[in-house]
């Protein structure tokens, strides 16, 4: 019985140690990219980003290619359709 008492904890603190240092891993990674991002000095720094990117998609003359012109001009006419279907229903 003490043998088996023995192994269980034993078991028990394998699995607790597995357990931390896989997914307890992951998790506490994914909480400090999600502090990370909330910081205040973060989000003017993403909000200057995406200033950057849109001025310089602003000033080129194509900012898609034919074949994402097509896509997305399908994408839009489908959803358009769905919408108008709705309306009438």
């Amino acid at each position: 019985m003490k043998i088996f008492v023995y192994k269980v904890v034993f078991v028990m603190i394998s699995l607790f140690f597995l357990f931390n240092f896989t997914v307890g891993y992951q998790i506490r990674k994914i909480e400090d990219k999600i502090t990370n991002i909330s910081s205040a000095e973060q989000i003017k720094n993403i909000k200057t980003k995406l200033r950057k990117e849109m001025n310089s998609a602003i000033n080129k003359d194509k900012i898609f290619n034919e074949d994402d012109k097509i896509l997305i001009n399908r994408f839009l006419k489908k959803n358009n359709f769905r919408v108008r279907v709705k309306q009438i229903i």
